[in-house]
């Protein structure tokens, strides 16, 4: 048990610092931050965990595990499935989340519905999806993923390496992209 308390105190710690932080003034590269953030943690993680009683001193004698290693190890484990599964996948949703973004734009509208064309014009929160288009190409861009030559969009031999994993993945997964349509 207290490999779990010590892992949610510390997942609890670091969603506050990265909300602190997000909420602030970072824009660019925040799974970095977030995964030096985690990095940063797990280390004040392994020294609580060392030097804190096997009770932490209010748990009963049927939560302890006797085995310290295996427990410092789960301890970790869960850390990182937390931080990584967890605080990324919920920040690159509310980040990168293009569906959910629309979403949240009809339901501020005023009636609550919008046309094709001013979801392009509203989309978050009114800077337009010319604005994620451009957010999405420079961090392909600052990444190294892409290049620009005139007005072609160039992949590099970076961004071949990971179009390819990714769509070799969506052919074993099946997963295909469906053709949208617009009323």
């Amino acid at each position: 048990m207290k490999a779990i308390l010590l892992a949610l105190v510390f997942a609890t710690l670091l969603l506050a610092a990265v909300s602190i932080v997000f909420n602030g003034s970072l824009t660019e590269k925040r799974g970095g931050f977030l995964l030096r953030a985690s990095a940063f943690l797990l280390p004040f993680l392994i020294l609580a965990h060392l030097f804190t009683r096997a009770d932490l001193g209010v748990l009963p004698a049927s939560l302890v595990t006797p085995v310290s290693p295996i427990d410092l190890a789960f301890s970790v484990f869960l850390f990182v499935v937390a931080s990584l599964g967890g605080v990324a996948q919920l920040y690159n949703l509310a980040d990168r989340g293009f569906s959910l973004r629309i979403l949240i734009d009809i339901l501020e509208a005023p009636d609550q519905t919008l046309t094709a064309a001013e979801v392009m014009v509203v989309y978050s929160a009114g800077r337009g999806i010319a604005w994620m288009y451009e957010k999405r190409v420079t961090g392909m861009l600052s990444a190294g993923l892409i290049e620009l030559a005139g007005d072609e969009v160039v992949l590099t031999a970076k961004g071949y390496s990971v179009a390819e994993v990714f769509a070799n993945l969506q052919d074993f997964a099946r997963v295909l992209p469906l053709k949208a349509t617009l009323r």
